[in-house]
């Protein structure tokens, strides 16, 4: 379901017209159609997409949803990916505190970009390169929630973890996002596949336990490269090991 990895292409049927009028009737065509097929800025997920934070901005990875900021929030680092100078990553703080924000490692995406029907767009996984620099081992996972009711929703869900070694330097680690690899996050969970269809929000965090929640802690975390994976690609990435997963994800940066 995971491995951890380290980290990481003249036809006569269209020769010009004569006529004014017919050529410029040929050119507003055109023109819609390429406008048709050019992806918007508010689409859903779409299989491939990838956060890589080279713009210097957070791309809407953000810790709390409600609006109400932790004392350090995520931040875009200079210098910090696994690609070393150029490269750039986002760095999660979390400092302990049991009550309020700012207190576990977790970080939401719940734009339109990272929303949407997963299923439909066949995206089946997430792959990503994590680093942690603790002195403690961290563990982990993806989750998937959807819409706020009387939307159609099927709760919480979250991948198995993926344990990261004290100092491990980068990883890419792979994630399944079909509806028999996912886990209950909480009691509201009643169907993976609905929340597939529906995803309004996506999590990355530390979370020993299968709890959406996540852990008190701490600590720092690394993010970069937050792909959405379509299914051979998932397939592949269950199956390859070491080796084949640390080129794909050194390709994909490039």
């Amino acid at each position: 379901m995971h491995r951890p990895s380290p980290a990481r292409p003249h036809s006569p049927r269209f020769a010009p017209s004569h006529r004014p009028g017919r050529r410029l009737a040929t050119v507003v065509a055109l023109v819609a159609l390429v406008a048709a097929l050019l992806p918007s800025s508010t689409e859903a997920i779409t299989a491939g997409q990838i956060d890589d934070y080279q713009s210097g901005t957070t791309q809407s990875w953000v810790e709390g949803l409600s609006g109400a900021l932790p004392p350090v929030p995520p931040a875009v680092v200079a210098n910090a990916g696994p690609e070393g100078a150029g490269d750039f990553a986002l760095r999660l703080t979390a400092i302990g505190v049991a009550v309020g924000p700012g207190g576990k490692l977790v970080v939401n995406n719940n734009q339109p970009r990272w929303a949407g029907s997963y299923s439909a767009a066949g995206v089946n996984g997430i792959i990503l390169d994590v680093r942690n620099p603790n002195a403690f081992p961290v563990t982990i996972r993806v989750g998937v929630d959807g819409p706020t009711p009387p939307a159609a929703t099927g709760g919480r869900w979250i991948t198995h973890g993926v344990v990261l070694p004290a100092s491990s330097g980068w990883q890419t680690l792979t994630f399944a996002l079909r509806p028999q690899d996912l886990l209950p996050g909480d009691a509201g969970a009643t169907s993976a596949a609905t929340t597939l269809a529906n995803v309004a929000v996506i999590r990355i965090m530390h979370a020993p336990t299968a709890t959406w929640q996540g852990a008190v802690v701490t600590g720092q975390l690394e993010l970069d490269d937050v792909e959405a994976l379509p299914e051979p690609s998932l397939a592949l990435g269950m199956l390859a090991g070491t080796f084949l997963l640390r080129s794909l994800a050194s390709c994909r940066r490039r």
